[in-house]
This record gives C-alpha cells, sequence and structure tokens, in this order.
C-alpha cells in the first residue's frame, strides 16, 4: 500500500492566490490613474459597470455580485451618491431595501469605465489569445464557486 504524499506546496511568487494578487496590483496600477479623473477607485468603477449592465439593482443583489461586505457596498454607494453618479432609493415595497441606480452623469462615467476595462482585455487577449483567454475565464469562474461562501 502506498500512501500518497500531498503536494507541495509551490513557492509564494507561483501559487494561484499570490498571481491573482499580483494581476490585481497591476490592475490597479494601470487604471487607477485613469480613474482619478473621475474620482473614483477600481472597486467603485466596477460597481458603475455592473449598475450599466443590469440597470437598477438592490444594494444586496450588488453585494452579491461583488462578493464584497455590505458595509463595503454601502460606503461605496454612498461615495458614488455624493459625486453624483448614483441615485440611491427606497424599495418600491420594502423601504429597507435600497435600490442603486445611475444617474445620466454616472451612465457616462460607467460606459468610460467600460471603455477601460475593454482595453484591459484586449491586452489579455494580445498576450494569450482568445482561445486561452476563454479557457482562463472558465477556470478562473470554477475558482470562485469553489471559493464562494456555500449557502447553510
Amino acid at each position: 500500500m502506498t500512501d500518497a504524499m500531498p503536494p507541495r506546496t509551490p513557492p509564494l511568487r507561483d501559487r494561484v492566490s499570490f498571481l491573482v494578487h499580483r494581476i490585481n496590483a497591476h490592475l490597479l496600477r494601470m487604471t487607477n490613474p485613469k480613474l482619478k479623473v473621475w474620482d473614483i477607485d477600481l472597486t467603485e468603477s466596477r460597481l458603475l459597470v455592473s449598475l450599466l449592465e443590469n440597470g437598477p439593482m438592490p444594494a444586496g443583489d450588488i453585494v452579491r455580485l461583488m462578493a464584497l461586505p455590505q458595509s463595503t457596498i454601502s460606503h461605496q454607494l454612498k461615495r458614488l451618491e455624493k459625486r453624483g453618479y448614483v441615485q440611491r432609493t427606497p424599495g418600491e415595497h420594502d423601504s429597507r431595501v435600497i435600490i442603486a441606480e445611475l444617474t445620466a452623469r454616472g451612465r457616462q462615467v460607467a460606459l468610460e469605465a467600460n471603455a477601460l476595462s475593454r482595453e484591459v482585455t484586449d491586452l489579455l487577449v494580445a498576450a494569450l489569445g482568445q482561445d486561452n483567454l476563454e479557457e482562463l475565464r472558465g477556470a478562473m469562474k470554477r475558482i470562485d464557486d469553489a471559493l464562494a461562501p456555500k449557502a447553510r
């Protein structure tokens, strides 16, 4: 009987979690100077683009989509509202539910942020090729699913 040895942990620089960290650091370095024009950060730009794609959304849906704590999303929405990019209104049937919606100004910023996201995607396609990018996207979705909290 052979006891299988557990796989050796690779050095930090080769671990998937560390590579994800480095990629996000590169994204911040690339995008923050451009996003500064609108006084937003990368997380806020992603939130704006999600509202552009999905239309008005309850804050709870944004929390689930962004995989961030409710307090973080609430803070981000308040900042975006203060800048005139988002309007927050109570839900029609439940005033405890907050609905976030882009303003006209927010829509323009979201369109610009989405164009910036396309520039990043173009860099990835150039580096990997479309087929490899799709394979990577599928693998990353599986990783996201594996790390997501499970409903109990």
